[in-house]
């Protein structure tokens, strides 16, 4: 017996919910607990990861997800690589949400100010509580995210750029107005490695992308042109390629990096796809985003 075109889709729609609740309801991952810090009136989630023994100089690394995601979603999407470097290392990494829908208040929105939580004061006080709790090195301390994630990692280095010594983003940059006025901010030099795909749907890469990058460039006081290798095709199956371009020296040991992915989508490098992947196109798989990150962040610490 055939079933009818009816049943199978409603099966296949059964199947979806299951899954986004199976998504939105899961947990950390092992050894990695769930916290709460109330800022400004208000009680903020984040979960964190205190990996391998306990000793003062620990560096911190704040992973942000992006727009609908969370916590706990974006340590699974990275497949629980920062959660592994961290016991190698004996770091801290801090996976926060973001209120709403969730959404983390990153300068895209045209809502009035006072509608918006102020993510930037909510990031600022959860760095600060964490560094004292764990004995972290303050020149140490390090923020990426995607998507919209992306976006609030940008806003935060801009705004308190005292606060982290590197950033990195993955598709997703900094509204267009506000380039200009990050490029000109006060505050000491921060490093930044991006990543964006030639290929994402959801943030294409377009001037903007290559404004906020450029922001950095000259913020950070780099050479106008950098030194560029092709990296290895480590699976040629996956239909992308990666150029990297370095932008050192800068002021204070700081540098500036931009991973252009050719066909890459909306996606993190190396990373799990997540539901409706193929609306957002190709998972890159010729490295693993979060290494790559590590690695960066380890090499430029605030001097």
């Amino acid at each position: 017996m055939v079933p009818r075109r009816s049943s199978v889709i409603a099966f296949a729609v059964t199947l979806v919910m299951i899954q986004l609740a199976n998504a939105c309801n899961a947990g950390p991952m092992t050894g990695t607990v769930e916290r709460h810090i109330a800022v400004g009136g208000v009680t903020r989630k984040y979960l964190v990861h205190a990996g391998g023994e306990a000793k003062p100089g620990r560096a911190l690394v704040l992973v942000l997800h992006g727009w609908r995601g969370g916590a706990a979603d974006i340590e699974r999407r990275t497949r629980g690589t920062f959660d592994r470097l961290a016991d190698r290392d004996g770091a801290i990494v801090v996976y926060p949400s973001a209120l709403g829908d969730p959404r983390w208040n990153d300068g895209w929105q045209r809502e009035a100010p006072a509608a918006l939580p102020d993510d930037v004061g909510f990031l600022a006080a959860l760095i600060d509580a964490v560094a004292r709790e764990f004995a972290v090195d303050r020149g140490r301390v390090f923020a990426t995210g995607i998507s919209n994630g992306a976006g609030m990692v940008h806003r935060l280095a801009c705004e308190r750029p005292d606060l982290v010594a590197a950033i990195g983003p993955v598709a997703g940059g900094m509204p267009p107005d506000r380039a200009g006025t990050c490029a000109r901010a006060p505050g000491p030099p921060v490093s930044i490695i991006a990543m964006h795909g030639t290929g994402d749907p959801i943030a294409p890469l377009d001037q903007s992308i290559r404004d906020g990058v450029a922001a950095w460039i000259k913020r950070d006081g780099c050479p106008d042109r950098p030194s560029s290798s092709q990296l290895p095709d480590a699976d040629p199956g996956d239909g992308t390629r990666t150029r990297a371009d370095l932008f050192a020296p800068c002021a204070a040991g700081t540098a500036v990096a931009f991973y252009t992915i050719e066909g890459g989508g909306h996606a993190w490098p190396g990373g799990a796809s997540t539901f409706g992947f193929r609306r957002k196109g190709i998972t890159p798989r010729d490295f693993d985003a979060g290494v790559v990150l590590w690695d960066f962040f380890q090499s430029h610490p605030r001097r």
